[in-house]
Order: structure tokens, then sequence, then C-alpha cells
């Protein structure tokens, strides 16, 4: 299978996630059991195909919300607040933006 992201370090990508995580709940005090709704959001670049990127994360299970920048944002409901987990839809969402010229923006969600 060809890497359609050869350029992309996602080492350093799970990294950030990982530290970002960890800031967060060393300052407030979430539980560790917490449940959230993971909102990622990507900007596009040269060659975006929306429609692309739209219909393979379909594929995947999720559903992308147009932005008015020509980017889009995914929600993934129901995610424990965890490394692993957060990883898990960050790192699949973003090979498929990448693939399909968007860049990964960041990640976020609503306080449990």
């Amino acid at each position: 299978m060809t890497d359609l992201t050869p350029d992309w370090d996602f080492e350093l990508q799970q990294a950030q996630t990982a530290a970002t995580l960890h800031q967060l709940r060393s300052e407030a005090d979430f539980p560790q059991d917490a449940r959230v709704t993971l909102d990622l959001t990507f900007v596009p670049g040269a060659g975006a195909d929306l429609e692309a990127a739209t219909r393979a994360l379909g594929m995947f299970g999720y559903a992308a919300t147009p932005s008015e920048d020509g980017g889009f944002s995914v929600a993934v409901e129901d995610v424990a607040l965890a490394v692993d987990e957060i990883w898990l839809h960050e790192e699949r969402t973003s090979r498929i933006a990448l693939a399909r010229g968007f860049t990964p923006d960041g990640w976020g969600f609503w306080e449990p």
C-alpha cells in the first residue's frame, strides 16, 4: 500500500496530542472515565477536494461538516478523554484528510 502522507510527521502530531491532553488534565479536574465529543478541524491546502474527503471519511463512519474557509470539521461522539482514544480518531481522520489536500488544524471538545 502506498503512503499518501509521506511528509507528515505523525509521531510529532501524536506527541503534541499527548502533551496537550496531559496539560489539560493537570489544569482541570476531569473524571478519569470522562467521555467527550471530540471535534477535529482540517484546513484546505493546494488541491483540496472536499467531496473526496467527505466521501472517504464517511466510509469510516465519520461525518464532515464544511467550514467557511473551505475546510471541514469532524465531531466524534463518546470518545474517552485518553490519549489512545483521541489518537485513534485523530490519526485516522488526519490520514484521510491529508491524502485529499487538507491539513489537520487541531482538536478540542466541550467539557464533560
